[in-house]
Formats: C-alpha cells, sequence, structure tokens
C-alpha cells in the first residue's frame, strides 16, 4: 500500500514539474490566464468575505438558529416594522410556550463621568432574561438577575471588555466599583468576555430594563420603542410561534374594542421571523446581486480563458499527436493536460486570494463595512479560502478538459502536416472559439444592463430635493443628564445658554437645535390627528415623523418655509402650543385648503383617538415647511408627512445642534466643545459630524453597490472585447494563406474587411440577443433595489447595448484591417 502510495506520489510530482516547464515556456498564455484569473477570483473573494460574514455566518451564539425577533407592524398608518412595546413583552412572555425565553433591549447613547471628565459610551439597556436567550456568560462578576430588573435596583452596569482593559487598565478589582452614568451612580457587577459580541461591536456596557406598573399598562400599548428577541422551544417552529402571538393579539382585540377597529384600519399585525434574517433584511438582497455578478465575472474571465485554452490547443495539437502515436494513452494525456490547467487555475486563485484580501483590507473603509449588520466580523477566513479556491480548482478541471477533448480522434499523420486547419476537427474548434465570443459578449450584455440600472437608480436618488441645503453645516448631540437637570425649566435654560453660546462663535452664521435630523438614521413618529378630521371608513390613521426643533433651526439648515411663519419667541412656554408641517402633511389634512390657524391633537389613549378627551394636547398649525427627506429615497416605507414641536415648549434632553458656517465646518469641532466644556464639563459633545458627510453616509447603501457593478461591468466589457478581438485576430492569423489566394485571385482589401467585420459583427450581435434574456432576468430580479427607474427600461438597454457594440466594432475593427492589408506575394512566397 506504502509503494502504491509512494509510485502515485511520484508520477504526480512528475507531471506537475513537467507542467511548470510547459507552463513557463509559454510565458505569454501563463501570465495573461494567471493575470485574468487572479482579477476575477480576487473580486469573488473581496464579496465573498463580504456575504459570508455578514449573511451566511451563523450567529455568534449558542442555540442560534433557534434565535427569532419578534415586531409590530401598521402598514397603512405608515410604519411596517415597528419593533415592540413593554406590554406586548409581558403577555408574550406569559402566553407563548413556543418561546422558552424571551427579551427586549434597545442601543443607546450614555454620559459616563469621572475623574477625567465626561465621555459618551454606547449602552445596551436590556431585560436581565437576554443574558439567558443568548447564554451569555460573564468574564469576572456576573450578569443581571431578576432582581437588576425592578425599579429602584437598577442602578447596575456590566461593562465590555474593550472598555475594562483600555479605559479602565484591565484592573482586576474593578467589580464593585461605582460609576456615574448619566449622573447617576451604578455599581460594576460584570465584566463580559473577550471577543463577546451582541448583534454590534461598540457596545461599551449593558443596563438593566426596569419598567414602572404604567409603563407595563395598557396605556403604553403600541408605544413601540424596544426590540424583542426570543429562543424557540425545543421542537417549536416559526409557524407554531406565529399562531401564538396571533393569538395573542386576538385576545387584545377583544379586551379592548375601542381600539380594535383603529387597528384593524391600520393593517395591525405582529410577526415572528428568525433573527438572522430579521439582522440582513435590508442589505441581503444586494448583496447576494452583487455575488451574483461577480460569479458572472468570474464565468466571463473563465470563458476568455478557455479562448486561450482552445488557441493554445490548436498550437499543441501536432504535440499531443505525436505523444499519442507513440504510445503515450488518453488517459495519460489527460493527466498531465489536467495538472497543467489545475497548476494554473491554482496559481490564479492563490494570487487572487492574496489579491481579494488587500483589497477587502483597503475598501473597507470606502464600502463602510463597519455600518453593515456584523460588518465587524467580515474578514478572509478560513471558509472564504476553501471557497475561493475550490472554485479555482473547478475552473482548473472544467479548462483542463479542453486540450484532449478531441484526442481520441487526432490523426497524427494530419497533425505532423499541418494540414488539420481545413479538417472537422478544426471547423469544430474555429465554431467553438466563436461560440465562447459570443457567450461573453451576452455576459457582458447583462452585467452591464445591472450596472446600468445601479447607476441611473442612484442618479434619480441623487436628483431628489432632500428639502434642505447641507453644504456648510456642522452638527453635533447634546445629553442633558437628569440628575443635573431635572425638569423642563433647567433643561431650557440650559439648551439656551449651548445655542447662544455658539451662536456667539466668529465662524458661525446661525445655529439651531433638533431631536431628530435629517439622513442620521435617527427617526421618531407618531400619531395626531386633525380637529373635525371626517376619516373615511376603512382609512388608517397615519404616524407622522415628529421633530423639536428650536426657533432657529429651519434658517441653520435653509428649509423653505411655504407659509405661515417659523416658531419665534411667542412660542414658549406656558403660551398657545402650536406646531409646524411640512406640505404633505397640509395636502392630506386639509388638502386645498389654508392650514394656518387650523388644530391637531395627540390622542394618548385608545379612546382619545376616536374622541378627544377634556385633557386631550391640542396643537395650532402656524406654518408649513417644504418637505425634507428625512432617510434615503427608496429606502424604507414612503414618507407620510412631518410636523415640528418648539423646543421651549417641549424641551428635550437630548438634542443635535446644527451650526452653519461660510468655512470649512469642521473648524467648528473644537470651539463648540470649547463652548460646552465652559457651560458644564461633564457634558460630552458627541456624533459630531458636518452634514454632507452625514448626506454621504446615508446614500451609502446606493452608491457602494452602484461603483462595484459598474467596476464589474468594466471588467466584463474589457474581457468581452478582448474576447472578440482575440478570435477573430487569431483566425486571421490562421488563415493568413487563405486570404492571400483570395486577394491573388480578385479579391479586394475592402472584401476582406468586410468579410472579417461581418464576422465579429455576428458574434456581436448574437451576443446581444442572447444577452438580452438574461439581462432582462436580472433586472427583473433586481427591481426591489432600483429607485426612479424600471428593470425594463429600454434607455439603459439601448445605451448598454451601444456602449457595447462601439467597443467591440473597435476590437473587430483592428483585425479586420490587418487582414485586409495581408500581401498576397509575400504569403504564397512563405
Amino acid at each position: 500500500m506504502t509503494s502504491i502510495a509512494a509510485r502515485v506520489a511520484a508520477a504526480t510530482w512528475q507531471d506537475v514539474r513537467y507542467a511548470a516547464r510547459v507552463l513557463l515556456k509559454d510565458r505569454g498564455f501563463t501570465a495573461t490566464a494567471v493575470a485574468t484569473l487572479a482579477v476575477c477570483i480576487a473580486v469573488n473573494t473581496l464579496i465573498f468575505a463580504v456575504v459570508y460574514g455578514v449573511v451566511l455566518r451563523p450567529l455568534p451564539f449558542d442555540n442560534a438558529d433557534r434565535l427569532v425577533y419578534l415586531y409590530n407592524s401598521y402598514p397603512n398608518a405608515g410604519a411596517p416594522r415597528a419593533s415592540t412595546g413593554v406590554p406586548d413583552y409581558f403577555d408574550r412572555r406569559a402566553a407563548m410556550p413556543a418561546l422558552d425565553e424571551s427579551a427586549i433591549y434597545r442601543r443607546q447613547g450614555v454620559t459616563l463621568t469621572g475623574v477625567d471628565g465626561a465621555e459618551r459610551l454606547i449602552a445596551l439597556r436590556t431585560t436581565p432574561s437576554l443574558a439567558h436567550v443568548i447564554n451569555a456568560q460573564p468574564a469576572q462578576g456576573r450578569l443581571f438577575t431578576g432582581a437588576d430588573g425592578e425599579v429602584g435596583q437598577d442602578r447596575v452596569t456590566v461593562i465590555g471588555q474593550a472598555y475594562w482593559t483600555q479605559q479602565l487598565g484591565g484592573d482586576p478589582a474593578v467589580i464593585g466599583r461605582q460609576v456615574g452614568i448619566n449622573g447617576e451612580p451604578h455599581e460594576i457587577i460584570g465584566v463580559l468576555p473577550q471577543g463577546f459580541t451582541f448583534i454590534w461591536n461598540d457596545i461599551d456596557l449593558w443596563l438593566p430594563a426596569a419598567f414602572t406598573p404604567e409603563q407595563r399598562g395598557d396605556d403604553a400599548r403600541h408605544s413601540n420603542n424596544w426590540q424583542m428577541i426570543g429562543r424557540l422551544a425545543p421542537g417549536a417552529t416559526l409557524e407554531q410561534t406565529q399562531a401564538q402571538l396571533d393569538a395573542i393579539n386576538g385576545r387584545n382585540h377583544e379586551r379592548f374594542p375601542a381600539l380594535r377597529q383603529i387597528l384593524e384600519d391600520a393593517g395591525f399585525a405582529s410577526f415572528v421571523t428568525m433573527l438572522q434574517d430579521e439582522l440582513v433584511r435590508d442589505v441581503k438582497p444586494m448583496l447576494l446581486l452583487l455575488w451574483g455578478g461577480v460569479l458572472l465575472v468570474l464565468l466571463l474571465g473563465c470563458v476568455n480563458i478557455a479562448t486561450l485554452v482552445l488557441v493554445r490547443s490548436s498550437r499543441r495539437a501536432r504535440e499531443l499527436a505525436t505523444r499519442q502515436a507513440i504510445g503515450a494513452g488518453l488517459w495519460r494525456l489527460r493527466r498531465q493536460t489536467m495538472t497543467e490547467s489545475l497548476l494554473l487555475s491554482t496559481l490564479g486563485g492563490l494570487a487572487g486570494l492574496a489579491l481579494g484580501a488587500w483589497s477587502l483590507r483597503a475598501a473597507a473603509p470606502a464600502l463602510r463595512l463597519d455600518e453593515l449588520p456584523r460588518g465587524f466580523e467580515v474578514g478572509v477566513g478560513p471558509v472564504s479560502v476553501a471557497v475561493v479556491m475550490a472554485l479555482s480548482v473547478v475552473v482548473g478541471v472544467v479548462l483542463g478538459l479542453i486540450p484532449t477533448a478531441g484526442s481520441s480522434r487526432l490523426d497524427a499523420s494530419r497533425a505532423l502536416r499541418d494540414d488539420s486547419r481545413s479538417g472537422t476537427a478544426a471547423r469544430r474548434t474555429i465554431l467553438l472559439r466563436k461560440a465562447l465570443a459570443t457567450a461573453q459578449m451576452a455576459l457582458a450584455f447583462v452585467l452591464l444592463v445591472g450596472a446600468g440600472l445601479l447607476f441611473t437608480s442612484f442618479r434619480e436618488i441623487l436628483r431628489v430635493d432632500t428639502g434642505f441645503d447641507p453644504e456648510g453645516v456642522m452638527t453635533a448631540a447634546v445629553s442633558l443628564p437628569p440628575a443635573s437637570y431635572a425638569d423642563d425649566d433647567a433643561l431650557r435654560t440650559m439648551t439656551d445658554r449651548v445655542l447662544d453660546g455658539i451662536r456667539a462663535l466668529p465662524a458661525v452664521e446661525v445655529a439651531g437645535a433638533v431631536t431628530v435630523l435629517p439622513m442620521s438614521g435617527d427617526s421618531s413618529d407618531s400619531v395626531i390627528i386633525p380637529e373635525g378630521y371626517d376619516r373615511p371608513a376603512g382609512e388608517s390613521l397615519i404616524s407622522p415623523n415628529v421633530s423639536i426643533v428650536s426657533e432657529t433651526y429651519f434658517d441653520a439648515m435653509r428649509i423653505g418655509l411655504v407659509s405661515g411663519r417659523f416658531f419665534d419667541s411667542r412660542d414658549r412656554a406656558g403660551s398657545l402650543p402650536v406646531a409646524i408641517i411640512d406640505e404633505r402633511l397640509a395636502a392630506r389634512f386639509w388638502p386645498g385648503r389654508d392650514p394656518l390657524g387650523r388644530r391637531m391633537y395627540l390622542p394618548d389613549s385608545a379612546e382619545t383617538a376616536l374622541t378627544p378627551g377634556p385633557d386631550t394636547l391640542y396643537v395650532t398649525v402656524v406654518g408649513v415647511v417644504r418637505n425634507v427627506q428625512l432617510a434615503p429615497p427608496g429606502l424604507g416605507p414612503e414618507p407620510v408627512g412631518a410636523y415640528y414641536f418648539p423646543l421651549r415648549q417641549q424641551p428635550s434632553r437630548v438634542f443635535v445642534i446644527a451650526a452653519r458656517t461660510s468655512a470649512d465646518p469642521g473648524t467648528l469641532v473644537a470651539p463648540m466643545r470649547g463652548v460646552l466644556r465652559d457651560l458644564d464639563p461633564e457634558l460630552p459633545l458627541f456624533g459630531v459630524d458636518s452634514m454632507t458627510a452625514r448626506l454621504d453616509g446615508a446614500l451609502a447603501a446606493r452608491r457602494v453597490p452602484m461603483m462595484l457593478s459598474v467596476g464589474f461591468g468594466v471588467v466584463a466589457l474589457f474581457l468581452a472585447a478582448i474576447g472578440v478581438y482575440g478570435v477573430l485576430a487569431y483566425g486571421v492569423a490562421e488563415r493568413r494563406r487563405e486570404i492571400g489566394i483570395r486577394m491573388a485571385l480578385g479579391g479586394t482589401t475592402a472584401d476582406v474587411f468586410r468579410h472579417v467585420l461581418g464576422d465579429g459583427l455576428r458574434i456581436v450581435v448574437a451576443g446581444l440577443v442572447l444577452g438580452a434574456g438574461g439581462a432582462y432576468v436580472a433586472a427583473r430580479a433586481m427591481a426591489s433595489l432600483l429607485f426612479g427607474v424600471q428593470p425594463t427600461d429600454p434607455a439603459v438597454a439601448g445605451a448598454v447595448a451601444a456602449i457595447l457594440a462601439c467597443v467591440a466594432l473597435v476590437a473587430i475593427a483592428l483585425p479586420a484591417r490587418r487582414a485586409a492589408k495581408v500581401n498576397p506575394a509575400a504569403v504564397l512566397n512563405s
């Protein structure tokens, strides 16, 4: 057995050495094939690493395949995915046996104070049950218990490993230490393990969620501001879980008949889905589309290499036929050519793997991988290496079958006489080369149409009027802790001092404050109803976006006034409650009428949603402003409108400053920090970014896929052009003698040019026709990813066809011109 293995190893090593000598001898072919394959493998490495890290890689928790996500939905009210409310969580814990554990959580910013001043951290506020859902264990101390989730006993925290080592120096005596969080003392009770993450990797600490009876009561229903996950009980299914969820909602409908019709009109329902599917819901279609694109690029590159292999095989026909004639068996020839092909594809795969890994590291900031779900886990790991090298091996096997595909029928004497050009096998080879070139044109057309649709979609997004001017605006957030600013008067006073201090900076033209900044990724919405509104039967209440703004916010953002006025000094505490609405809301509530002076009210219960009560808050509309694009177009539900309250009447603990300057916005950061430090050293300025950067980041989800697809399209265009050129150029080289004879017998230069040109055009036309079908299927598949353009847009398909045809025409014209310049005398005398 050992001797057999030794002989096999020796034979394999001999084949590898011979293959290396052959490839080194044919350096031009080897370099071209390896480079082509390396580029194609590199883009596959990059995209697969992202797809695996974000979409395919299992969550790093025990029983990750049993973790589910639950949410409420009000599609007719403009909130198709509205997370979960506190009463829902307690209902489901008590009446869903399909879940053996569940938890709610939310990500929030907190201010940590200490001897070095204040810093802003990211915290996960969660019920103690989360640790049981994901089976988390502490590295030190303990995690939350049920007692920590009771009001008054929740002043404890569990810190992350990174914060413990970087900020606290890895102090082993950290358990029991007191830290100030939002101005309140908290005891550190535990440290999370090294490498532990829960969805995000920037969570510095965990805080327990504790709820008052009012927060758990029925009046808090449908106030959805928590995320809910659960773990399926052994043997439970999604279908069973959904049925139990529906049953809970059905019972609540019976308990609250006044609310039932409103919820039915809003399309209310609750859903359960796998947690991993929920995390990648927004990015999965685009990432899979890009993966499909790079696989097409790889296929196109392989077709290109296959064409080179065919050409090379024609040149090696004499060698193969001779070796067969002197006794080499078909299996021996195939083994050797397969070894050459596998060695070639392995070299290309390794080079592509290295290039792809380097490209991933270099392109990570531009691709904004950190903004993808679990983007911090993306990397070229063992799975990516295995998949990429497997692809390389498959390519090598397929290419290795080409040289000896017809070896059993090779005639040695014919090969030695070099007459095979006129034989049947040669004709088949020529047809196969043309078929491969046609396939390249078809694949390039599919990729370019996809790129063209994404490019056109992104162009349409850029044309959308955002309703504000981002140029020259610096933004930064402030959070006022309740321990230092206990009531509304304290909040108003400090907010005024902060804004006055920033307005006094020499470079600041105007500054304002807002609770929800456009394009920030944050959102807030709440039901509001116009007074006397006669809601048609079946029409849903709506939940427009709501923001609280200072008097000068609209000026700072240059949001245009349509009618009425902006907020001013009249809109203060104790005065008439007022609001400003946008054009969408005005058109919905008062179509064709003047909304100024009309009133709206905020329902505080199911009963007041239908009939206002004596304590219902009414607000008077004093202005209408232009529509503002709060989120990137095409991402999320269509906005139903927005309304604004004055900051003096409804002060907020957290607000974002928007300061406009004619200078570089970056120069405002240090002075703004100085203003806040002078007013209160324990108030950090966080979330600092220019408005143009925020807008750029918000559009990254559209821009990056568009740029990648355009890049793939350009590569495909280049490969297709090279493929057509190579087929025709080699055909001209093979037929120089034939062309010389034709011209000697009276053929003209124009005839030869037209003949070669016609061959090329037939390839192009056939490729475009075949590609049109593939492009149609691909375009329909990506319809949900487009904005402002139809998948079957004839302008995009026409433009792509024209570009592809023009590039191909240049590639065709070069060999056609060379054929027309053949000298009959020189050819016939050679």
